[in-house]
């Protein structure tokens, strides 16, 4: 949740016990004194803007470039990497990275207790498992409990608007959206197929608005558009989404003018409209020929300022239809119901406030329990006449399993087989049920729903049993018993509600600082016990970047931090404030020179020398690098970024502890390199890629003799070798597909420790044989395939052999398997085969193979 006024703290329950310590189970850690609760934490709809803003910023790309589209094929780059199958499960132990350079195992560790947000769900009635998609976008199911969690898939990342089981072949098929794209599985989710038909251009395509039809055939409707400026189309799938076919154009570009809705019980689907004078239109799809029939309306209605909705009911006794939906004058949703197919509407009430995107919900079993959902869920009992909030967001925070968490996101309702009706109501803080209409609610995600969103994580410079993490509406946490504890998984205390990031030290490690939405610092003296000591709350004009980071004092025994502003006099501008702790005061001073002013940017990065306090380094949002060599009294710009820099966001950098000179910087690399190397403390870079897609990276770090680079980025874990000269994907087959924001390195246990924003904390363990120059050198694999392009026949060809079997595999665009060979070579000699594919339809097809160890892909295309 984001912030929208003045900050106020208010401890709820200062010494109540906090909500694990209700949970009675032996595994739960000591309780302490409670959650701080932060006030005015309301995502209202200026907040998520700033948020989105912030985030397509950070992926700064050149004109015509989609970066969604280019970590789509980036993630399914790994998807066919993965030969074996593997679904991440962490059982194989180590693996051999970087052609060999070292070897090394992931363990997942947590939160475990902290769910972050989740949208979509399912249930399957004859196993008593309730499915879901996470915010990360990974797949999970469990028992009706919330007890059995576990990872479905976490190859792909699927997007919120569908997960659905439909019968298919004597079986069953699940549909869900894949990076906005429709996808099918037909085996449970552990390989899934992309739909043709329909594509994305820019970040602004995407689908809205899916039905999947309940009956006999469950045709799959939706709309999309590939671009921002395309009008919308209305598509329909009748092969249970392996094809869409466009069947009516819309008038608009935008999506939420339109809106589809099968009610419940129904085997009829409607189309809602609002046209250029906000007047509600209503449609009935014709299912057998694909058009639209026009509702007739004996009065006007308008939707005004609300986005286009429809909900309905059919009794399933006598076939009665009553139609819903809410319009909304300036700050006032009315609701309106129809029981004439749209011929006449009555107004029902107001709404206490405005929906989000989840909207309005009615109840299959019960027309009269209606949900809304906003910062907070409301329900009527009386079909939509008067509305009560079920409960204040904050009272989450005192009762962690009895109350719902801010932030509605999806509702939905199934039925047990015994006929028993219960609700899901999914939002920010992971899954509640309801059996009893929303009388009562429970918490299923208390437990091994490991889908924390973090922003940084970082270990106790002192004490490394402690750990912290700034996360996306879970708050700022800390864990105890990192290094002491059982390897896995580990319990995190929510000190405060809200977002965090940017975790640094000062005061010798002594005292924490963690930044929240908008420059609201916070300073924890005695981060491993205590709440928040003070805080600061930076205001002023220029602030795009809506996390603003931190970088500690370099000067021993300062108890203060930098933070990337921002101007503390309010107007306009973009400083390095200073923020210096005495007692339970922040005090704030800012260096006189304005990086906006110099730059056009505003300060994204920063960053000093470890060995060096009067090295100073900082990055702004559009590219530009500076460098001063007297801590802050005068700056100079490198030179080589002024003319390139523009779709480069700055937002890592890493200062060589061995010398000053060497300096990494990244950030956006959709236009441009993701990460570029200077030698000479700033003055020039050059870039440092190879082998690295083209990503966003959010961090970079390196080990004790920094011989390796670790890489955060949006694309997954990498490593920079510096012998080979070569960045290597360290995702192995263990490693979920997520964003990875942070990254660190813990020089005493040789682990690798990433933060991930929807998978929690993954750690990297060296095995102890990880230095470099013992381990041998594998050749390469020197695949290729003539003739390429090819109308069916084409020669396999390798250079070297190893001493194993020779398997290749041919994977097509969606990263479907559809061919396998096994081949028996001679070692340490060339191999070449011919094959055929003449029986696969025309399109881009990528074949692998594993050559001792080694994998290498190649783009076949037939014709």
């Amino acid at each position: 949740m984001k912030a929208t006024s003045k900050i106020s703290i208010l401890t709820l329950s200062l010494f109540s016990l906090l909500y694990c310590s209700r949970i009675e189970r032996e595994t739960m850690p000591v309780p302490t004194d409670g959650t701080m609760v932060k006030m005015g934490e309301e995502e209202e709809g200026e907040e998520i803007g700033k948020r989105d803003a912030w985030l397509e910023l950070i992926h700064s790309a050149g004109p015509g470039v989609n970066w969604r589209q280019i970590e789509y094929d980036n993630r399914l780059a790994k998807v066919r990497a993965r030969l074996d199958g593997s679904r991440g499960d962490c059982t194989g132990g180590s693996e051999v990275f970087a052609e060999g350079a070292f070897s090394g195992q992931w363990l997942e560790r947590g939160s475990i207790n902290n769910a972050g947000s989740v949208f979509d769900t399912e249930y399957d009635p004859d196993a008593d498992m309730i499915w879901l998609v996470s915010a990360g976008g990974t797949i999970w199911n469990s028992d009706a409990f919330g007890s059995t969690w576990q990872v479905v898939n976490q190859d792909y990342q699927f997007s919120p608007g569908v997960l659905k089981f439909v019968p298919h072949d004597g079986a069953r098929r699940l549909l869900a959206l894949a990076d906005r794209i429709p996808h099918y599985s037909d085996d449970d989710g552990q390989t899934w197929t992309a739909a043709t038909g329909i594509q994305h251009t820019d970040g602004w395509g995407n689908v809205y608005s899916p039905v999947v039809l309940t009956g006999d055939d469950h045709d799959w409707y939706l709309f999309a558009k590939p671009s921002y400026w395309e009008q919308v189309k209305l598509y329909k799938s009748a092969d249970l989404g392996e094809n869409f076919q466009p069947i009516k154009t819309m008038y608009s570009h935008e999506f939420e003018r339109f809106a589809l809705c099968q009610p419940h019980h129904s085997q009829k689907l409607y189309l809602a409209e609002k046209d250029d004078d906000n007047k509600a239109k209503f449609y009935r799809m014709d299912l057998a020929a694909d058009t639209l029939i026009p509702l007739p309306t004996a009065s006007d209605l308008y939707f005004n300022e609300a986005r286009t909705n429809l909900i309905g009911w059919q009794d399933p006794d006598n076939g009665d239809l009553r139609l819903l939906c809410y319009v909304r004058d300036g700050d006032v949703n009315t609701v309106y119901r129809s029981d004439d197919e749209g011929l006449h509407w009555n107004e029902l009430g107001d709404l206490p406030e405005g929906p989000w995107e989840v909207g309005v919900f009615i109840s299959p079993s019960n027309p009269d329990l209606m949900l809304m959902g906003a910062v907070d869920c409301f329900r009527s009992l009386d079909g939509g006449l008067n509305w009560q909030r079920v409960n204040n967001w904050w009272e989450y925070y005192d009762n962690i399993n009895g109350k719902l968490h801010a932030d509605m996101m999806h509702f939905s309702e199934f039925q047990t087989p015994n006929g028993t009706a219960f609700q899901l109501i999914s939002n920010h803080g992971g899954l509640n049920i309801s059996y009893d209409g929303m009388n009562s609610v429970n918490n299923l995600g208390q437990e091994g729903l490991n889908v924390s969103q973090y922003y940084t994580v970082r270990t106790d410079p002192i004490n490394p049993d402690f750990v912290y993490a700034g996360s996306q509406d879970q708050g700022f946490q800390r864990s105890a018993g990192f290094e002491t504890g059982q390897p896995g998984s580990e319990w995190f205390e929510q000190v405060i509600s809200g977002d965090y990031a940017h975790i640094v030290f000062s005061n010798g490690g002594a005292s924490l600082w963690t930044v929240y939405p908008g420059g609201w610092v916070s300073h924890y003296a005695d981060p491993q016990n205590q709440y928040l000591t003070g805080s600061y709350d930076l205001e002023s004009e220029n602030e795009s970047v809506w996390l603003p980071p931190l970088m500690p004092s370099p000067f021993s025994g300062e108890n203060a931090v930098y933070m990337a502003g921002g101007n503390i006099e309010g107007g306009p501008g973009s400083y390095l404030i200073r923020l210096e702790a005495q007692g339970d005061q922040v005090i704030p001073s800012q260096i006189d020179y304005d990086f906006k002013a110099e730059s056009g940017g505003e300060v994204s990065a920063l960053a000093t020398a470890p060995g060096d306090s009067s090295r100073w380094y900082v990055a702004t949002t559009n590219g530009r690098f500076f460098y001063s060599k007297d801590a802050g009294e005068s700056w100079e710009q490198t030179l080589n970024f002024i003319p390139e820099g523009h779709y480069l966001y700055g937002q890592a950098i890493y200062v060589s502890k061995k010398n000053p000179n060497v300096v990494y910087f990244g950030g956006s690399g959709y236009s441009n390199s993701p990460v570029y190397r200077s030698l000479n403390g700033g003055k020039n870079f050059l870039p440092v890629s190879f082998g690295l897609p083209a990503t966003t990276v959010f961090e970079l770090a390196a080990n004790e003799d920094e011989s390796m680079i670790f890489a955060a980025t949006e694309a997954g874990p990498y490593v920079y070798v510096l012998a080979k000269n070569h960045w290597y994907d360290l995702s192995g087959s263990c490693a979920p597909t997520q964003t990875y924001w942070s990254v660190e390195y813990l020089e005493a246990s040789r682990t690798v420790r990433f933060g991930t924003y929807g998978r929690g904390i993954w750690d990297f363990q060296f095995d102890p044989d990880v230095a470099t120059n013992d381990k041998p050198e594998l050749a390469p694999v020197g695949l290729n395939v003539s003739p390429n392009p090819t109308s069916g026949a084409f020669r396999l060809e390798v250079n070297r052999v190893g001493e194993r079997p020779l398997p290749a595999m041919l994977y097509d665009a969606g990263g479907k398997l559809v061919k396998k060979w096994s081949f028996q070579a001679v070692p340490g000699a060339p191999f070449a085969k011919d094959l055929d594919i003449a029986e696969l339809p025309s399109g881009i097809y990528y074949i692998t193979v594993e050559n001792d160890g080694r994998k290498e892909s190649a783009k076949l295309i037939k014709q």
